[in-house]
């Protein structure tokens, strides 16, 4: 493989989400009982050649070419309209909707394969992809009859985008400083008048209509949060006319190019036609149902960056000859024979898996949150609620820092267009912005889901974590479970330290590094998770090893005993290289130390 050239690693996904989750078992529930282990196996093969076949190649024309706006509209990258068409026909747009309007009602352990693969290939086209499923499943779950009948079709297939309106000139993350205005009419619409930006895909060329979900204030509504409404703002009315929408701009950016990112003018003319979504004053309550979704698929952003950039590296250290051969006498050595290179590509290796440890299992609460046993769902929403901010915050970090280490490997050549790295960590740096900043994601950690419930989210992670305690584990897992166990330990004083701080040193002492608490989490619960990786690993390589072949010749010539001794030997390196970076943020937090809130700034 080239080091230009995307594919995706099959083995790793069949492993996580067939061989660890077992997703199979999903199949005994009644909304996915007509799927099972071999369906989900061809969904990851049919999204892998879609990803690699018809999206990557679009990727470094869409970053190069980018979006312009001609007699008003936005003209998209070339190929980007034909392979939106091909999107919408493959159901990658509708994976997890319901049915009932044409969507594929697939586990969402499952399509999450779809959703990094694609990200991975070409993130400037898939982000805006994933604000019509999102759009779309809002109007499925809010909507009147009549809403859903004219809106989910069209937009489960394609045929028409969505959008997501929040942010104004004036208000970024403040949403309750929101001033764009409702006006209800007779005839039971609502007149939108306000200005909206940084909206995603906001117009294009792709689809045959675009579905604004816009958020306004009705007449007489209280200030804040409480007084925002939801309504759905169409390029073109139901009857076909033209809404009176004006693109005013696109915003010229450091990366994802191939995705309009607009700011865009309703109602200039006083005709912009709005529907309310079911109620008035229930804008924030509707939304915060499309935030986890929407901030799971933003860390997927950041792992799908990370699993490319791995790809990247490890493939030109392969290729990259440098100096004479001390394995290979009389050769040139290529660079991944060096120390210090190998160290960068494991840790490359081992944080990208386990961001996708953490997301894939996050996304495996999904499923049994909204389709498992119903005396669970309340346990798997909690460990939803918890592990959404630390998916998005930590997953974009450090999938940056992941594409960062990649240049960093692949040295001059790294600075340059001509590898695609640059592109990647160019379009990834997004991610820690939008959908609500990282620090404000840390903020949402211990200020809203520490406290939830009287901290009973606390309690369910807790349990959960208790998973090793009772089990056999044999050789090198016994050592890792037990060294991970003190982070464990550490983790939960940490919390308890954080709260003792709040008491002494007030609410800006308490949040003041939550930061530094969520990435102690993102740490502590990515290797729990690759740990119990590792343990379906070590059962497998275990179970090929015999007296009749050494550890040498098996993995000289079997590719599967390669591949879990590998498995074994990243989650070796996160246990004792990667996870003692929780001892620096354990230690910042037990500080305590005030000086930026007493600084004279």
């Amino acid at each position: 493989m080239s080091s230009t050239e995307y594919q995706v690693d099959r083995r790793e996904l069949h492993f996580v989400v067939n061989e660890t989750l077992q997703a199979g078992k999903l199949c005994e529930f009644p909304d996915f009982a007509e799927f099972d282990e071999e369906m989900f196996t061809m969904i990851i093969n049919e999204a892998s050649t879609f990803a690699e076949q018809v999206l990557a190649p679009l990727n470094v024309n869409g970053d190069r070419q980018g979006c312009r706006i001609e007699n008003g509209a936005v003209v998209t990258p070339d190929g980007f309209t034909d392979a939106w068409k091909q999107l919408g026909e493959g159901g990658w747009l509708s994976m997890s909707l319901p049915p009932e309007f044409g969507g594929q009602g697939i586990p969402e352990v499952i399509a999450v394969i779809g959703k990094e693969t694609q990200l991975a290939a070409n993130q400037g086209f898939t982000i805006g992809a994933s604000l019509t499923t999102g759009a779309a499943n809002l109007i499925y779950t809010f909507g009147s009859d009549v809403q859903k009948n004219e809106f989910c079709q069209n937009m489960f297939s394609g045929k028409w985008a969505g959008t997501m309106c929040l942010t104004e000139p004036h208000a970024g993350s403040a949403v309750g400083d929101v001033i764009t205005s409702a006006t209800r009419q007779e005839e039971g619409h609502y007149l939108i008048k306000g200005t909206k930006q940084f909206i995603t895909n906001g117009d294009h060329d792709m689809a045959d209509n675009i579905v604004h979900l816009l958020l306004a204030r009705t007449r007489n509504s209280q200030q804040g949060t409480k007084g925002i409404s939801l309504f759905i703002v169409p390029k073109k009315r139901p009857d076909g006319v033209q809404n009176d929408i004006k693109l005013v701009s696109i915003e010229h950016k450091m990366g994802i190019n191939g995705s309009p990112t607009c700011l865009l003018s309703f109602g200039d003319n006083d005709d912009c036609h709005g529907y309310l979504l079911e109620a008035e004053n229930m804008g924030m309550e509707q939304m915060f149902k499309l935030m986890n979704e929407a901030r799971l698929l933003v860390g997927l952003q950041g792992l799908a960056g990370a699993s490319a950039a791995v790809q990247n590296a490890w493939a030109y250290a392969n290729e990259r000859t440098q100096g004479p051969s001390s394995i290979h006498p009389g050769k040139k050595a290529s660079i991944i024979e060096f120390p210090d290179v190998r160290r960068m590509l494991m840790h490359m290796k081992a944080v990208t898996e386990g961001l996708r440890a953490l997301m894939y299992t996050t996304a495996w609460y999904i499923d049994m949150a909204n389709h498992g046993p119903e005396e669970n769902r309340e346990k798997y929403q909690d460990l939803l609620d918890l592990h959404i901010p630390i998916c998005k915050a930590f997953g974009t970090d450090q999938g940056f820092d992941v594409a960062r280490t990649g240049i960093q490997v692949l040295g001059g050549v790294g600075f340059t267009k001509n590898f695609p790295l640059e592109q990647n960590i160019r379009d990834q740096k997004i991610a820690s912005i939008y959908e609500g900043t990282n620090g404000i994601q840390a903020l949402d950690l211990v200020g809203r889901k520490f406290t939830s419930k009287k901290g009973q989210l606390l309690k369910v992670l807790e349990k959960e974590l208790c998973w090793f305690d009772n089990r056999s584990l044999e050789g090198e897992l016994n050592g890792w479970v037990a060294e991970w166990n003190n982070y464990r330990t550490l983790m939960i004083e940490s919390i308890h330290c954080m709260s003792k701080i709040g008491e002494t040193k007030g609410k800006d002492g308490y949040v003041l590094y939550a930061a530094n608490m969520l990435d102690l989490m993102g740490d502590v619960l990515c290797c729990f998770y690759l740990l119990k990786q590792a343990e379906t690993a070590q059962k497998k390589w275990k179970g090929m090893i015999t007296q009749t072949v050494s550890q040498e010749e098996l993995l000289a010539d079997n590719q599967e005993a390669k591949f879990y001794w590998n498995k074994l030997r990243t989650v070796e390196y996160y246990v004792w290289s990667v996870l003692p970076r929780a001892l620096s943020n354990a230690k910042t937090i037990k500080n305590a130390n005030l000086s930026p809130l007493n600084a004279c700034l």
